[in-house]
């Protein structure tokens, strides 16, 4: 089986980590485009993410955009490896599940309190500080359902790793950045399982 041509448009400290960690537990072969802070915006970029934004991607041509859509997609092409349930499958349900569950009621409350923070995005008058107190508290309420769920196993689909995980623990992970997982054990216990992956490009925090 031929495997296509991927371009990743990437920058380290971003959501490009997830798709560069699935690229490698994928064992595929990718062209880095960018790594560096001047690609965001470019007319290349833009080409492939209407916003021009990172990551995005080129499989054998074709664009694709949002970190998440790019794992999946990444992990569908070597079924082998099982890194993604089958569509149609339970397993791919609760892939869905988890995933959605992770940027909808969490990774949100993080990306806002950031952009009302310092990120460069929204001009400084226009920020509103006081946003990141709710936005903290939201962000634990949803927290705690996934330190509950990872109460009962290790990981989020069938008890083994998978892209799932890949996607989910950049948000637990991105919390604790944020100092936001005091009290939540499993969550702590999770990411260290994580990090002794061979693969992992989730960065250390205190």
């Amino acid at each position: 089986m031929v495997m296509p041509a991927i371009k990743l448009y990437e920058h380290e400290p971003t959501r490009s980590a997830r798709c560069r960690w699935t690229l490698k537990e994928a064992g595929l072969e990718y062209e880095s485009i960018g790594n560096a802070p001047d690609i965001i915006g470019s007319d290349e970029l833009t080409a492939v993410h209407p916003l021009g934004k990172v990551p995005a991607a080129l499989i054998d041509g074709r664009p694709l955009f949002e970190s998440a859509a790019i794992c999946t997609a990444i992990a569908d092409l070597v079924p082998e490896r099982r890194l993604v349930g089958r569509p149609g499958s339970w397993s791919r349900a609760l892939h869905d599940q988890w995933t959605h569950f992770a940027l909808n009621e969490m990774e949100c409350w993080l990306w806002s309190t950031e952009l009302h923070s310092f990120d460069f995005s929204i001009p400084g008058e226009q920020r509103l500080p006081g946003i990141a107190e709710p936005n903290a508290l939201l962000f634990r309420r949803s927290a705690a359902v996934l330190d509950a769920a990872l109460s009962e196993s290790d990981y989020l689909v069938d008890d083994r790793f998978t892209v799932t995980d890949i996607i989910v623990s950049y948000t637990v992970n991105w919390g604790k950045e944020d100092k936001l997982l005091g009290g939540f054990v499993h969550l702590e216990a999770y990411l260290e399982r994580l990090f002794e992956r061979e693969h992992c490009t989730l960065q250390r925090f205190e």
